[in-house]
């Protein structure tokens, strides 16, 4: 059974939590940390300033320029056309539009562009540590960029393919990370781990 202490669980130690986001929860951490001051400690894997940036990486430069000219029938049309010809990329799109149940690739684009740190990039007050992986490829170079912006406690660790940890998310290199993370996370809260 559990104990309950009248303002939480009593099973939590409300002093130590640490928080902890991989891929575009890199984005979302940070941005957690703007408003949420009960957090200890957190960890963004990688740090993600503007999410969009993703998105148009992937995309023509043409197609850009008539999502920005507003014209969303004409922009939905041309993508769904290049789709129809890449199976890949039409399941890569799905895949990731998914979560945002929005049909319209013009208003999909236009909401992910809303979800940019810009804004309370320094309203943050809580340790930060920021992994930047060699050939991170959805937010190449936005770790470094997240740090700078950040005016709190922060600090950037980089992982690289000669230990085997490079990559988005560090998907050869997980002990390499957890041992790093998870260090890092006892020295902030003092585990004595």
């Amino acid at each position: 059974m559990l104990l309950f202490d009248g303002h939480g669980r009593g099973d939590v130690d409300q002093e130590r939590i640490a928080l902890v986001g991989i891929s575009q929860a890199g984005y979302w951490v940070p941005r957690a940390l703007a408003f949420e001051r009960r957090i200890a400690a957190a960890v963004a894997d990688p740090g993600v300033l503007e999410v969009s940036t993703s998105w148009w990486q992937h995309l023509p430069g043409e197609l850009r320029a008539v999502w920005e000219s507003g014209e969303r029938e004409a922009f939905d049309q041309y993508l769904r056309e290049g789709l129809k010809g890449d199976p890949d990329g039409a399941a890569t799109w799905a895949w990731r539009a998914k979560p945002y149940g929005i049909d319209s690739p013009f208003d999909l684009l236009t909401e992910i562009g809303r979800y940019t740190l810009a804004p309370v990039v320094d309203q943050s007050t809580t340790p930060l540590l920021i992994t930047d992986p060699e050939g991170e490829s959805f937010w190449p170079g936005q770790s470094e960029q997240l740090h700078e912006a950040l005016t709190g406690p922060k600090e950037l660790v980089r992982f690289t393919e000669a230990e085997g940890a490079d990559l988005h998310c560090e998907p050869l290199g997980r002990a390499v990370f957890e041992q790093r993370v998870f260090d890092w996370i006892d020295a902030r809260l003092g585990t004595g781990g």
